[in-house]
């Protein structure tokens, strides 16, 4: 497995701090979680993986403390402020990128067949 980070988004302040205390009992060391706690920005936990054992307990550790989103990125994080410039960019693409297809099987038979398939329904 390739060095991934697993970043898992909290709601609370509280939550993210016990979420880092949990990961420092399971065996994780200080150097490879990087916690984003500022009011200013989403509240972040970057956890490094090295296989996946530790994906399945990072994974398991966010879900016990009900993060609201998980997200992985491979590459180096070294600090809060390239976890924030990161995110933000990744966020960005997700925006203007959109998972689902917004295109019509039959785009060439216009208005009429967009009628024609209220009928059916």
């Amino acid at each position: 497995m390739t060095s991934t980070n697993y970043i898992g988004f909290f709601q609370r302040r509280d939550v993210l701090l016990k979420a880092v205390n949990s990961f420092g009992v399971a065996g994780f060391k200080p150097e490879a979680l990087i916690a984003q706690d500022s009011e200013d920005y989403p509240l972040m936990l970057s956890v490094k993986l090295n296989d996946e054992y530790d994906l399945q307990m990072a994974s398991n550790i966010f879900k016990f403390y009900g993060v609201t989103h998980v997200d992985e990125i491979s590459g180096r994080i070294d600090n809060a402020d390239e976890l924030r410039r990161i995110i933000s960019i990744h966020s960005r693409q997700q925006i203007y990128s959109p998972k689902g297809s917004g295109a019509h099987k039959h785009f060439h038979e216009g208005m009429n067949a967009e009628i024609q398939s209220f009928h059916n329904e």
